[in-house]
């Protein structure tokens, strides 16, 4: 028995609610293959979970007659998967769902649909993402990456949002859900009160998806549905987005309002602090609501430093009173309007950290084969190493494969990004080696039993 998610997903893009730009700037890229192989051959959607991201894509190929081939990136978390599933889907022919033959040269399609995308992020996605540029690079078929945090995935490599379009979907807004959420009961013979429907889709936080699993909740099996029903679907939690709060704080010109809008929001205060300075230059126009904006903020950042040195965490709420509701009254003119930019600070913290964690795993593998210290390794070895690796092609190889390097650590003793040629073609070779079962070149770097690792 299907959900109700399921059973009335949309069958077509005409049936996607709440997105019309994001569905017709779909279309237009579904346009651009049907005239052949166009400069953009994939697509990145966007948004909140729930904003018809996956059902979009989906009706795409319904209505145009394209097969799918759907992988879902929390199943499947690496290179190999991604190789197997969407990268040979991309680049060969295809049969249809019913068995029949699609020419490319005739206008045969089908739908490359990897979901979650953005989960390709931890230490079991080794090469994952290079994978998915290279299926990008290569393909003769549409490619959809459906993400929820689209910096998440454009943080690892700036090819993906080089090499594909960007539509963005926005959460649902409660008129549009209420249409769906009557609709959906009377094609099930269930009445629902309009203060019911009204209060699942005030409460949904743009969540279509959300919505509905609530309407099948206190709907399913009954004929008719009481006022109180609501009472069990209750308050529910759900995480904030940042960008919403920061909507609420910058634009909404509302103390409690913008105060109530990092309710629930995951961020600590340390990291809102710099989200808001990231974007507040951008949206207050006027010099006075700048100064005072900025004076709110660094009022702030005193209590946020009182707090670390005295170690009184109730300073906390004064912090976020000056930081939410500070900033949002010293707007007194229009604000700016544009789009939120994600923390370079924090990007830059992102990447030492990331740079940090690389370079002791390579001088663990160092310390092992070396037989030293990890400590001495580090401190040592690696950096003559890293020069080796940098001017001798054939040392970089062996050294590769003898000590089993990733991409991240290939990368970083390159200096390169993990998408770049150097390091591709360099881990393309070494797992052509690998796969004929050849042994590591011996000589360069002897391995021996494990030596002790401490410092």
């Amino acid at each position: 028995m299907s959900t109700w998610t399921e059973k009335y997903r949309p069958k077509s893009l005409k049936e996607v609610v709440g997105n019309p730009t994001a569905v017709a700037d779909l279309e237009k890229w579904a346009d651009a293959w049907e005239r052949g192989v166009p400069d953009r051959r994939a697509v990145i959607l966007a948004g909140p979970p729930g904003t018809g991201k996956t059902s979009a894509a989906l009706a795409l190929a319904a209505d145009r007659g394209w097969a799918v081939v759907e992988m879902n990136a929390s199943d499947k978390r690496n290179a190999e998967a991604v190789k197997n599933v969407a990268l040979r889907g991309a680049v060969t022919q295809t049969f249809s769902d019913r068995g029949e033959f699609l020419s490319t040269a005739k206008g045969g399609r089908k739908l490359i649909v990897l979901d979650e995308a953005d989960n390709l992020l931890g230490r079991e996605d080794t090469g994952g993402i290079g994978a998915i540029v290279d299926a990008v690079r290569r393909t003769g078929q549409p490619i959809v990456l459906i993400v929820n945090d689209y910096y998440g995935l454009t943080r690892r490599s700036s090819s993906v949002k080089t090499l594909c379009r960007t539509i963005r979907f926005q959460p649902v807004h409660p008129s549009s859900m209420k249409g769906v959420l009557r609709q959906i009961a009377k094609s099930e013979g269930v009445h629902v009160p309009d203060e019911v429907v009204d209060y699942i889709a005030e409460h949904s936080a743009g969540d279509l998806r959300s919505a509905i699993n609530d309407l099948e909740l206190v709907a399913r099996g009954e004929m008719e549905v009481g006022s109180k029903a609501v009472d069990a679907i209750g308050t529910r939690d759900r995480e904030s987005s940042v960008y919403a709060a920061l909507e609420e704080i910058f634009r909404s010109g509302d103390a409690r309002r913008a105060r109530d809008s990092t309710t629930n929001l995951d961020e600590s205060p340390e990291d809102l602090i710099v989200w808001i300075d990231e974007n507040l230059p951008s949206d207050y126009r006027r010099p006075d609501d700048l100064e005072r904006g900025f004076r709110a903020l660094a009022r702030a950042d005193e209590y946020l430093g009182r707090t670390r040195r005295r170690q009184q965490y109730g300073l906390w709420r004064y912090a976020y009173d000056m930081m939410t509701a500070g900033v949002a009254v010293a707007r007194q003119g229009r604000y700016g309007g544009g789009r939120y930019n994600f923390p370079q600070w924090l990007v830059k913290q992102s990447r030492a950290r990331g740079r940090r964690q690389v370079r002791t795993s390579l001088a663990s593998k160092l310390a092992r084969h070396l037989h030293t210290s990890r400590s001495i390794a580090l401190l040592d070895i690696l950096p003559a190493f890293k020069h080796l690796f940098t001017s001798d092609r054939e040392f970089e190889f062996a050294t590769t494969l003898t000590l089993n390097l990733d991409e991240k650590e290939a990368a970083f003793l390159l200096d390169e990004k993990e998408d770049s040629h150097a390091v591709r073609h360099l881990m393309e070779r070494v797992a052509k080696v690998r796969g004929r079962g050849e042994p590591a070149a011996g000589g360069i770097l002897d391995a021996g039993d494990e030596a002790p690792t401490d410092d």
